[in-house]
This record gives structure tokens, C-alpha cells and sequence, in this order.
């Protein structure tokens, strides 16, 4: 696949030489099977290449006709449509349909295509720029845009490297990293801005004008049985897979031996079976020698389902939450979750193997595997005692449980008034952040459970947060040389999603439960009907009380003094060392943060207070 650039000088002065070595070097890192450049006068447009097949299916790119510059990265869906529509011969490369599209049906071109892709589109006579990102906003696109030039790229860095300074720090990317609740749209630089999920851009007459050409609408599914439900469910699944398997390089899978990764696993598996393939797994567990408890069980049971399955076993013994954060930041372009160690050490390891594709399971919690706790809660607020009462029975013979913890558990629990009278006594919520900071957005941030998950899904589709994570994931991926494929966040999986009744997530007395019925006879037993899940990494609170030294040198040291000057409190991140789980895991955003912030204030970032 593909990093895309360019650089735009609209008052018509031509992009100079060194401008243009300035961003080719800023994306040279993912230039692994080359790079190259359009420059004409004013107009510089580039990508930086990364191939997924031995014998590539396209010419070097950018694309270069006689009436428009293409530079995409591109995975179309419904090649076979765009094939019919436009009469090319049925070798013709994704890249190639993008241009015969274009010429179809011009700017709507994009209301023709499926898949996941970031492009732009320069027509050199009319002086007119497309640039656009699919409709789950799965590939990264950023711009700048100012009455002198309009930058664009597929990582910020592209646009950091050559855009005017100074570059001023947006405050909001702290919430967002504590909350997951800010514009989609919005950077850790104020005038650097993402094209979301959805979105098309035009640059006309120097102009730039935003569009918002795809929003989710539910009503394409209409089933009566519960069957009918999970087969569809199971083969939208299996048609995602395997169309991102597109590669004659090896393909992994991030595989913790939970139900999603599990899920797509068994699926993955048998296709590249078919192909005489293995399915290289990378998995996050703790040594033989150490005490606790890991997936390495249940990533075993998936091994002996899968014959083909090559398992490599991730320790990241020499890494943790606090070492190369900064380096972590720098390849993400967002604050480095907690867990960002694991990530990048498990890349490594694939990177090593050769991969060319590495699936994961990562969204699929989020609405495919959604654990429905607020169903019938729901069902009783709107009066539907019947079928709650059913549901509740079928719970409590399910689980072999006595009718009334059911009870508490499906409906008391999500009470108003039971809430009140159980408050807990420590509120982390806004932990190691100061008051002053806090407050400024308190008001604005939303807190609890999902009560309705078809309203949060469309809101997040529509405006571009489900895919804030796959976007950086392809990037942080083929830094690493290779692909990222989440089939569960697929567009017409999610589509799918948009129909499901509420009910279907807890059928059978089964949380999570219309995924479970779909992966009958694709999931082994032992995981399709397991009901805990250890974690992500499963020494992570060990590995922070082993740096608590560290962490309180770090909280106390003068060389992270920026973060705390207006952010950050120190005296609450202290008190939060060795305390519940939730205080640990703010402490370790917290020391992240400060690292982060004074990189930047070293840069040369400037600060809203002007600290710099």
C-alpha cells in the first residue's frame, strides 16, 4: 500500500527544491519499495510505496495521464462493478479503476466505490484537487490549509516538515487521550486537521471546500429468524476476510484468544489453508516461568483448530509502559495508549516473519461482539415486560442461576437510583489532570454506559471515530512493511450491524451472543462460549510496579516540567501509584503525557500560555 503527499502553493509561486526534499524525507520511512514525485510549478504531489505483490498489478506511482495526477492508496471492494461500469479489461489495477472512475463520473466517482482507501486526484487544467477517504475513514489523510499553501499527507510529519511555523500545541488531544471525546477532526497540532471518515475535499480556485458524501443509514436488512441473522452475519465476516488477504507475502493475525481475534482467525485460517498457506499468530502472553495468568490456553485451542497456524509468543521483556514513548508517539502521531509496548513489540515480530497483512480483532467490542448489558433495562423503560421477562428466564437457566442476581444484574444495576445509593467513593474519571484544565471541558464530556448502541454507532460512524483507530493502524503498520486488515470494522459488516434488534446481542441468555451463534462450527467450543478474557498485556500492572522507582523520579524531575506547568497535576499522579487499576492505568497516561508534551516543548512547540 501506499503514504500519500502534496503541497499546493496557491499564490502561484513554485514549490522549491528544498521544500519538496523536505516532505519526501519526512515520508521517507515508508518508502519501502520506492518513492516518487510529480512537481510541476506550483504543484508537488508524492507517494511513498509499499507493495503487497511480488509482480505489482500497477505502474510507478503517482499515476501520470494526460489530463490528471493520481496518487492513492487504494483496496477496492466492488472491483467487479467498477470493471462492468467502465469497460476495462479485467486485469486493470485498483489504482487504474480509480482513474477510469474518475473520467465516468468525475467528482461523484467517489459514490462508486467499496473498500478502503485514501486518494487525490489533480486536474491539471481546471487547477482542481479531490482528495477523499473511505467511508470508514480506514486510511489516514491529514491537511493544512492557510491563504499561502495547502499541505496534505497521509501522516502528519509530511505536513509538520514543510508547513510555516510555529507549530502551537492543541490542548484538546489531552482530552481526547483521557476520554475519547473530541472532534475526530482535531491534531495534536491546532492548524494540522484529519479528513475524516466519509469525507471528500476539493481545493477550487485555491479554495477548499468540505463534504461530507457518505453517512450510515440503517434499513438494508430485514430477517425474521435468529438463524437468518448469524448466517448473514457469518458470511459478511468471511467475504471481509478475505478480501484483505490480497498479498503473496506471508499474513498474520494479532491473536489474544478472545472471541473476536478468535473469530477471525477461524476464519482466516481455512482460506490461506486453501491456498496452501500458514497463518502466522502473534500473541501477547507471559512467560512459562512467571506467575499469573495469560490466554495462552485458549490461543492453544484456537493452534490445535487451525492446523496451519505458525504461533509465536510475545514477551516484550526488555520494553514496558515507559520506555521509547516518545519514539511510540512520533510513529503514531497520537498519545501512545498504555499498552503501546505489546503493539509495537508484536509488529517487530511480524516484521521479522515477513508480513505482508496482519489481521486483528480490534473493534469488534465495540459493536459486532457488543455485550448488550443495557437490553433489558431498555426493554422494561419502554414497557416491553414481556420479552424481558423471557430473556431474564433464559439468563437464569443458561447460567444455572437463581432468578433474582440475574435480575440485579440485567436491571437493578442500571438504575438511577441504585447508581445513587452506590456511588463509589473515589471518582478517577478526571484523575492527574489540574482542576483548571479539567474544568475547562468538564461540562462538555459524557460519562456511563451506552444505553442505546445502534444512536452511538451511527454518531461514531458518521462522524469519523470509529475509524480514528484503523487509520492509525495502517499507518503504524506499514511503517512496519506490511498491511493492516480489521474486517470487523468492514463497511458493509457495520452496515449489517445497523439492523440487528437490540435483543440479538443477549439471545439465548448469551451475552455477546449473535457473534457467538455465528461462528458455530468456525470457533471451537471452548472459546466460541468462554466468558472471561484476561488482558491485552497480562504482567501490566507487575511491569508498573517494577518502575515505581522510575515513575516517581519521572513525576518529580524538573525535565518534565512542561506537562505539569498547565495539565497535568503532580501531586495527583503520585497518589495514584499502587492504588486500584483504574489510578494506575491514569498514573501511566499521566507520565506519558508529561514525556510527550516536553518533547514537543523541545521542538519548539508553542504552548496556549505561550511557554515554549
Amino acid at each position: 500500500m501506499s503514504a500519500i503527499f502534496g503541497i499546493i502553493n496557491k499564490k502561484g509561486q513554485p514549490v522549491s527544491h528544498a521544500t519538496g526534499a523536505m516532505i519526501c524525507q519526512a515520508m521517507q520511512h515508508r518508502a519501502i519499495d520506492g518513492q516518487h514525485v510529480w512537481h510541476e510549478n506550483n504543484v508537488l504531489i508524492g507517494q511513498s510505496s509499499l507493495q503487497m505483490l511480488a509482480t505489482p498489478d500497477t505502474g510507478m506511482m503517482p499515476l501520470i495521464s494526460e489530463d490528471v495526477i493520481i496518487a492513492a492508496d487504494v483496496l477496492l471492494d466492488n472491483s467487479a462493478y467498477l470493471l462492468e461500469q467502465t469497460g476495462v479489461s479485467s486485469d486493470t489495477s485498483d489504482e487504474l479503476l480509480l482513474l477510469h472512475a474518475y473520467r465516468k463520473w468525475g467528482n461523484d466517482c467517489i459514490q462508486h466505490l467499496e473498500g478502503e482507501f485514501v486518494f487525490c486526484i489533480w486536474h491539471k487544467q481546471r487547477q482542481q484537487l479531490l482528495i477523499a477517504t473511505d467511508q470508514m475513514g480506514c486510511r489516514a489523510l491529514y491537511y493544512y490549509d492557510s491563504p499561502e499553501v495547502f499541505i496534505f499527507s497521509s501522516e502528519q510529519k509530511g505536513i509538520l516538515a514543510v508547513k510555516p511555523g510555529p507549530h502551537v500545541f492543541n490542548e484538546v488531544s489531552l482530552i481526547e487521550y483521557y476520554f475519547r471525546q473530541s472532534d475526530p477532526a482535531g491534531t495534536y497540532t491546532k492548524d494540522v486537521h484529519a479528513l475524516c471518515a466519509g469525507n471528500m475535499l476539493m481545493l477550487d480556485r485555491y479554495t477548499v471546500h468540505l463534504k461530507k458524501y457518505w453517512t450510515p443509514v440503517p434499513g438494508k436488512y430485514h430477517f425474521k429468524k435468529f438463524s437468518e441473522w448469524t448466517g448473514c452475519l457469518r458470511e459478511l465476516l468471511k467475504t471481509a476476510v478475505r478480501n484483505r488477504i490480497r498479498t503473496d507475502r506471508p499474513v498474520g493475525i494479532t491473536l489474544s484468544g478472545g472471541l473476536d481475534s478468535s473469530s477471525v482467525a477461524c476464519i482466516l485460517a481455512p482460506l490461506l489453508a486453501e491456498m496452501n498457506k500458514p497463518l502466522y499468530a502473534f500473541s501477547s502472553v507471559l512467560r512459562e516461568d512467571a506467575q499469573g495468568e495469560d490466554e495462552r490456553k485458549y490461543i492453544d485451542i484456537i493452534g490445535k483448530a487451525c492446523p496451519n497456524i505458525i504461533q509465536t509468543y510475545i514477551h516484550a521483556e526488555d520494553s514496558g509502559p515507559f520506555q521509547n514513548t516518545v519514539l511510540a508517539f512520533e510513529k503514531d502521531e497520537v498519545f501512545p495508549n498504555v499498552f503501546y509496548y505489546m503493539d509495537h513489540a508484536i509488529l517487530a515480530a511480524a516484521r521479522n516473519k515477513g508480513i505482508g497483512v496482519l489481521f486483528t480483532g480490534y473493534g469488534g467490542d465495540h459493536w459486532v461482539s457488543w455485550k448488550g448489558n443495557p437490553v433489558i433495562y431498555n426493554l422494561i423503560s419502554k414497557g416491553a415486560f414481556g420479552s424481558a421477562w423471557r430473556l431474564l428466564k433464559t439468563f437464569s437457566k443458561t447460567e444455572r442461576k437463581r432468578f433474582w442476581p440475574i435480575l440485579k444484574r440485567e436491571y437493578i444495576r442500571h438504575t438511577s437510583w441504585y447508581k445513587k445509593m452506590n456511588k463509589p467513593k473515589s471518582n478517577h474519571i478526571g484523575l492527574g489532570l489540574q482542576d483548571d484544565f479539567y474544568g475547562k471541558y468538564r461540562d462538555a464530556l459524557t460519562f456511563g454506559p451506552i444505553r442505546n448502541i445502534t444512536a452511538s454507532m451511527l454518531e461514531n460512524i458518521s462522524s469519523g471515530r470509529t475509524g480514528l483507530f484503523p487509520a492509525m493502524l495502517a499507518n503504524r503498520n506499514e511503517a512496519y512493511g506490511m498491511r493492516s486488515a480489521v474486517p470487523l470494522l468492514n463497511k458493509q459488516v457495520l452496515e449489517f450491524m445497523m439492523d440487528v434488534p437490540p435483543e440479538l446481542f443477549v439471545h439465548g441468555g448469551y451475552k455477546r451472543s449473535i457473534l457467538r451463534h455465528a461462528m458455530q462450527g468456525v470457533l471451537p467450543p471452548e472459546v466460541q462460549w468462554r466468558t472471561d478474557k484476561g488482558m491485552y498485556s497480562p504482567d501490566f500492572f507487575n511491569r508498573i510496579e517494577d518502575n515505581r522507582e522510575n515513575i516517581t523520579a519521572m513525576l518529580t524531575a524538573d525535565d518534565y516540567d512542561a506537562g505539569f506547568r498547565y495539565y497535568l497535576s503532580r501531586d495527583n499522579l503520585q497518589a495514584c501509584v499502587s492504588k486500584d487499576e483504574l489510578a494506575m492505568i491514569r498514573m501511566t497516561q499521566g507520565v506519558i503525557s508529561s514525556m510527550v508534551v516536553t518533547a514537543l516543548q523541545k521542538k519548539g512547540y508553542v504552548f496556549e500560555d505561550n511557554f515554549s
